[in-house]
């Protein structure tokens, strides 16, 4: 049966439906609850899981061509893959996962195995063939050498040091000693570098320290990574 009326119907409760039996309930209109506790109004509430058939948006059209986002006001739990069309924009957002596709860091990676040596003393230097050429969308770049050296002198000393795109970091620059004729040490160094957008060379100097000596450097890496946040 179907009944039409013209005006308003008042209830303290109403049940549709019941297990395995009902229907769609329509509702051509807006459902509001204008009941208020101390003045302030009381929101529509769902007492139960609720499913979505359609999308949920604020305003009278779907999409972000107005000026009415859509406005989640409590904490949020997502069980499950987050997909943002847009940029993720807010204050102080940590992530703890992985993010896929390179969204945060570029990495790269180069390593020497073949022993190199120079007698260049300062302030020339020679350079390491272990490098790093990387394009950059601009921001900061975190530089980390080590390295196995030694002076073919007793105690005799070398240095290594960053060059980023043919400049010498002064900074960085780390200095070690053989304590007998060819004993290696290690010398190491964490640099980061603001960088503009484009191409970049990463690189190693190096030179010995010591007159009439030679230098030799070993097993050496070279890591760069981009930092984009």
């Amino acid at each position: 049966d179907f009944f039409d009326i013209d005006g308003t119907m008042i209830f303290d409760s109403i049940k549709v439906g019941a297990q395995g039996v009902g229907g769609v309930t329509f509702f051509n209109g807006t459902i509001i609850n204008d009941t208020t506790t101390d003045e302030a109004d009381n929101p529509v509430t769902f007492g139960d899981n609720v499913r979505i058939d359609g999308r949920v948006y604020r305003g009278a059209v779907a999409g972000t061509s107005d000026s009415l986002p859509f406005i989640v006001n409590d904490n949020m739990e997502v069980k499950g893959t987050l997909t943002v069309d847009g940029n993720l924009i807010g204050t102080d957002i940590i992530i703890t996962g992985n993010i896929l596709d390179d969204a945060v860091t570029q990495l790269a990676e180069s390593t020497g195995t073949t022993t190199q040596t120079t007698t260049t003393n300062p302030n020339d230097y020679d350079l390491l063939t272990t490098e790093v050429d990387i394009t950059t969308e601009g921001g900061a770049l975190l530089i980390m050498f080590s390295g196995v050296l030694s002076n073919d002198n007793a105690e005799g000393s070398g240095r290594v040091f960053l060059v980023l795109d043919d400049e010498v970091i002064t900074h960085t620059i780390r200095r070690g000693t053989s304590v007998s004729e060819a004993d290696t040490f290690s010398l190491s160094f964490t640099n980061i570098a603001s960088v503009a957008a484009g191409d970049h060379t990463v690189q190693i100097g190096f030179t010995t320290a010591t007159a009439a000596s030679t230098l030799s450097v070993f097993n050496n890496t070279l890591d760069v990574i981009e930092i984009k946040k």
